[in-house]
């Protein structure tokens, strides 16, 4: 196992060696074009990100665009340490881990490890997480915890998605696509000229709005006559941003935005079914001939119909700047935000065209933040304090039928929640005068305290229906012998309880700059995740007794350096985290609910490299690497006896390697031609907490590639012409699985896809 002090020992030696090449820099390379310089707001400020004492990589709009990035699973590869795919049964519901800090479940009664923030606001579930956010300028992606500078605390990382502002002058752009499985796509933006003079009347006003369409067939085929194929595109989105400055210290800006998917669910099929010969004998025959551990083509489901998700959003940011005062210049800010969330989802859970497990999972979701920042800075200190807010409602409606066969004696899982969270937190960082000014010193701290008031009636139609009074019937409001109690209507009533979890989270880095192109720094900081009932709990008594807070502390070493005239970025970081009352979730013996315990203690650690490289003016290299080593110290299995040797971290492969390479030139008079490839790799990673063959993921390589003709002059504007392919090689590779006992289903990733794109900026 790799210890700490040999990452940190191999760090500090590579950050002396780093600190004296650029006198050893290449002639040869002098003579080269620079990378550019990025920066990011990742630490509630403007910062280029070489100085910035934070795990974080950035992408702006053009690599986005090259990489086709529409949403954060589009980013997955690129970032070392991140991992997204789409839960079980859906495409547009997240799993997002970082650092082997993961939230599998769009289950809303579960938080998020890694947290979502779209302008500043947190977008507080997973469910509907995969979506076009329309108009992005970047993602930067934050490893470890966050707390001390964001609203909402998450123990993992945070994704920042930042969208484009009104720029106050008349511009655009259009673009259109086609691709294989009859793949059409539009989108595009106009920025209007800004009206009226800051300081004068109401001030200066400018817009932008924004928006895109999709539409395209899926790639695997349902031959049953219930439905057309799977995983098909049916997407359209919006935005507009509205910005008025009525002076010079105030800015009053307005986000709306909104997603609209009506689509079919994913295909699941059928690899492993061994177990249900003793099950069904008869339906064993059609069972096995659905079953094959190589991806098919085509499958028959008889009730995979729907995928539904409508996202709405608003953002109200004002922002007053104090310049001069006597705690330095300040800046008052508040983050109003508003977002809603429906998704209906009808899938197939079992591979054939029989009725034996379908679910309809139906959820309803609106959440309310506010938060206040103050953020100053005088000759030697930079700080931000801040106030937060939360609270959300929530209720789902999640009906499965199982062996019914036309039938409806469905089993009933319907819960829901208001929760409510409150923060307040705080950053400093001090630049003391020795040392040449060559230190910073950062302390930061956060106190939250969260509150959850939750419902839920479940029923294991099964069992209900033999004896309602067994403890496995389900969980419902029941007498003192047990028998369910029902209310005036004649229906089940719901269990009722509520907890409360507060926690202080410190933080605190040392930064050094060895030279004006080498910074490094030292960091421990602290997360926190709020405790919790199961929402899909099959007991009473599982229901009612409550799930602890996790926690964990971060020790990290980083370092960041521009070579070789800036024609090299090279960042390393070093971590090791150590992680208390991990929230593990695994299926209950019926297969169908989800147990969550708290699995004792583990500890993560591991290197993420970043290289970016310029050798010649025409030619970029991108090398994104991440070593993760994951343990459990302790994990009390049900029968009380330690079973740390048989658990595992689920989405958190060892290793993942993202390669690039693009070569520009210019052979003809006009435009600018590129050419790119894109490899990414990720080794084997477990979906579940356990050992599983069936569901296990197998280390798997995706090739991609783009060739772009740019900056062709048309009128006033200049056209890009692009064509693409993605999994060139046609890798087979599922990315999520369910064992449900008696077989399993895996979710198999998307095939080969190829397409062209013209782009017109105006």
């Amino acid at each position: 196992m790799y210890k700490p002090h040999n990452i940190a020992r191999s760090l500090s030696l590579l950050s002396a060696g780093i600190a004296l090449l650029p006198a050893y820099a290449a002639p040869a390379l002098a003579q080269q074009a620079a990378l550019e310089e990025v920066i990011v707001t990742a630490q509630r400020r403007e910062e280029n990100l070489q100085e910035t004492p934070i795990s974080v990589t950035a992408l702006n709009t053009a690599t986005l665009n090259e990489l086709r990035a529409r949403d954060i699973e589009g980013v997955s590869d690129y970032t070392p340490g991140l991992l997204v795919t789409p839960t079980v049964g859906g495409s547009v519901n997240a799993s997002i881990a970082i650092r082997g800090a993961v939230n599998s479940t769009n289950n809303l009664s579960r938080d998020n490890a890694v947290g979502m923030y779209l302008d500043g606001v947190p977008i507080a579930k997973t469910s509907g997480a995969i979506f076009d956010a329309v108009d992005l300028e970047r993602i930067e992606v934050l490893r470890g915890p966050q707390g001390t500078l964001y609203g909402k605390n998450t123990i993992g990382g945070a994704i920042n998605l930042v969208t484009r502002k009104p720029s106050g002058e008349l511009d655009g752009y259009l673009e259109v696509g086609a691709g294989n499985e009859n793949l059409l796509e539009a989108r595009g933006a106009l920025d209007l000229p800004a009206v009226g003079e800051v300081g004068s009347g109401l001030g200066e006003f400018s817009a932008r709005v924004s928006g895109f369409y999709r539409e395209r067939d899926g790639f695997y085929d349902n031959t049953d006559s219930s439905g057309a194929d799977f995983d098909n595109r049916d997407q359209w989105g919006g935005r507009v941003d509205l910005r008025l400055q009525p002076t010079e210290n105030l800015l009053v800006e307005y986000g709306y935005d909104t997603f609209d998917a009506d689509q079919r669910p994913p295909m699941l099929a059928l690899t492993n079914s061994d177990a249900f010969a003793f099950v069904i004998p008869p339906l064993y025959p059609l069972v096995a001939a659905a079953t094959s551990e190589d991806r098919p083509d085509e499958i028959a489901n008889d009730s995979a119909l729907t995928s539904e998700v409508e996202i709405d959003g608003h953002a109200l940011t004002l922002t007053y700047d104090m310049p001069g005062t006597a705690l330095g210049d300040l800046t008052l800010k508040s983050i109003t935000g508003y977002r809603d969330l429906y998704t209906l989802s009808l899938s197939d859970f079992d591979g054939t065209s029989q009725d034996m497990f379908r679910f309809r999972i139906e959820n309803d979701f609106e959440q309310f933040t506010q938060e206040f920042q103050l953020l100053g800075s005088t000759d030697q200190l930079e700080y931000v304090l801040g106030l937060f807010y939360y609270e959300d409602e929530w209720t789902t409606d999640n009906p499965r039928w199982i062996f019914q066969f036309g039938g409806d004696s469905f089993d009933v899982s319907e819960r829901g929640a208001e929760d409510k969270s409150v923060a307040a937190f705080g950053q400093l960082t001090w630049t003391p005068d020795a040392f040449e000014q060559r230190l910073d010193l950062t302390f930061g701290a956060r106190w939250t305290r969260e509150t959850k008031d939750v419902h839920s009636v479940w029923v294991d139609r099964s069992v209900f229906d033999v004896n309602p009074a067994d403890p496995n019937a389900g969980a419902y409001v029941r007498d003192a012998q047990g028998n369910p109690v029902f209310s005036a209507a004649g229906e089940l009533m719901p269990l009722e309880v509520d907890d409360s979890w507060s926690e202080v989270t410190p933080m605190a880095v040392a930064a050094w700059r060895f030279s004006e192109d080498v910074n490094g720094y030292a960091k421990i900081s602290t997360g926190f995740k709020s405790g919790g009932f199961n929402g899909v709990a099959a007991t009473n008594f599982a229901f009612e007794t409550p799930f602890d807070p996790e926690t964990m502390t971060t020790y990290e070493l980083g370092l960041k350096s521009r070579l070789f005239e800036q024609r090299v970025q090279l960042n390393v970081s070093a971590f090791y985290n150590d992680y208390s009352d991990f929230q593990a979730g695994r299926l209950g013996e019926d297969a169908i609910s989800i147990v969550v315990v708290n699995a004792g203690d583990a500890t993560m650690q591991g290197v993420e490299l970043e290289l970016l490289a310029r050798p010649t003016r025409n030619l970029d290299l991108v090398l994104n690497y991440s070593f993760l080593d994951t343990d459990y110290d302790n994990f009390i299995g049900d029968d009380g006896t330690d079973v740390s040797d048989e658990r595992y971290f689920s989405y958190s492969p060892r290793n993942t390697v993202f390669a690039s390479a693009k070569y520009t030139f210019d052979p003809f008079s006009f435009g600018e031609l590129s050419a790119r490839v894109d490899y990414a790799w990720k080794d084997d990673f477990y979906v579940g907490i356990v050992d599983d063959p069936a569901t296990n993921v197998d280390a798997y390589g995706l090739l991609s590639a783009r060739l772009q003709l740019d900056q062709i002059p048309i009128g006033d504007g200049q056209l890009r012409v692009a064509a693409w392919g993605n999994n060139l090689t046609d890798e087979e590779y599922w990315n999520t699985a369910i064992n449900l006992s008696v077989f399993t289903v895996n979710q198999w990733a998307d095939p080969r896809s190829y397409g062209i794109e013209l782009n017109y900026d105006f």
